[in-house]
């Protein structure tokens, strides 16, 4: 019980244990760090990005594909359209398309989009459009894809010993490595998945010589190959689990050699748990006008607002979709990568 009429004495020793026990439940219990928000709360899927001196234009999964223009990696954001003028001949008649991206290349712009081919039981293959600007429209540049496994299609890569032979192949993101020679990495459908990559002619536009090879192969899914050049390391980021619940994370291997990275150690990025989004994946990233770098990524958010969701909402059916959210990107002098404060 309170006393009611305390001596002065009495009275500052209850403040200074009062103080001190207050101390201790602060220090034992700390503040729930504030989950992040995204910069575009539009449907963004497996964002592709490209800077054009201080502006963003993100490529995300949708009809003909969509493009997003930023001012800056923040925002403000907003849609410029379909990121095809048209579908190639090559294409079913479902204007889907899948996790496009683009660069400049002495082409113009050139945009690489997965879709479903004719003939191939459903299956994607990959095609390449160009523009004069960076926003789009693309034209789809000429009637065959650039990879389809079996040469479907007249695809000019036929994805030898890939794992599974009526899988398709989605996912593409264009490599140019410190020599200046270009690459195009992407996935092989179905388990096992793996990713590969395959050399590009100096405009981006057709296969080099050599054939694509397999960097690494999974018992489960890989998916959404992203890969910079550190000095002498190259380091492979990819998404990891299924895309469809907040399992799906990011993960990251360095190798030597560009070529395999079955050897190196597979090292986690973003969780759900470590960052408070649902299923943070998709990711890309780009070099910002500071000398740092930034990481695009998109993850599931439910209902009307910006919250993320939980397994329970996404397998109950809530109203979902997949929003887009950039963070700051740290790399180590030995090329370990670090995902800093989010924007």
């Amino acid at each position: 019980m309170w006393a009611t009429g305390p001596t002065p004495l009495g009275g500052r020793m209850l403040k200074s244990v009062l103080v001190a026990l207050l101390g201790s439940l602060l220090t034992v219990l700390p503040a729930e760090a504030a989950v992040p928000g995204p910069v575009y709360d539009a449907s963004v899927a497996d964002p592709g990005v490209l800077r054009v001196n201080g502006d963003f234009f993100v490529f995300s999964t949708g009809p003909k594909g969509r493009v997003s223009r930023g001012d800056t990696a923040g925002g403000p954001w907003h849609s410029v359209g379909s990121a095809l003028a048209s579908v190639p001949a090559w294409m079913d008649s479902a204007p889907d398309v899948w996790a496009p991206d683009a660069w400049h290349t002495s082409a113009g712009y050139v945009l690489y989009y997965s879709a479903v081919a004719k003939d191939f039981g459903g299956q994607r293959c990959i095609g390449v459009a160009t523009s004069t600007t960076p926003g789009g429209p693309y034209a789809p540049l000429g009637d065959a894809p650039l990879v389809c496994p079996g040469g479907r299609q007249g695809g000019e890569d036929g994805v030898p010993g890939r794992p599974i032979a009526a899988a398709g192949v989605i996912d593409p993101s264009p490599f140019q490595d410190s020599n200046g020679n270009r690459f195009l990495l992407y996935k092989t459908q179905q388990i096992p998945s793996s990713l590969r990559m395959v050399p590009l002619n100096a405009a981006g536009t057709h296969k080099a010589s050599g054939d694509s090879r397999e960097l690494l192969q999974r018992d489960g899914i890989i998916e959404n190959p992203t890969m910079v050049q550190r000095g002498s390391q190259f380091v492979l980021l990819a998404s990891r689990y299924g895309y469809d619940n907040c399992s799906y994370a990011t993960a990251w291997l360095r190798s030597t050699n560009r070529w395999s990275f079955a050897a190196a150690t597979e090292h986690t990025l973003m969780t759900s748990s470590g960052t408070g989004l649902c299923g943070p994946g998709g990711a890309d990233v780009t070099p910002s006008l500071d000398g740092g770098w930034r990481i695009f990524l998109h993850g599931w958010v439910c209902g009307t607002g910006t919250s993320p969701c939980t397994d329970d909402q996404l397998r109950n059916g809530v109203a979902h979709r997949r929003v887009l959210y950039a963070a700051i990107l740290n790399w180590s002098a030995d090329a370990t990568p670090s995902v800093g404060a989010f924007l």
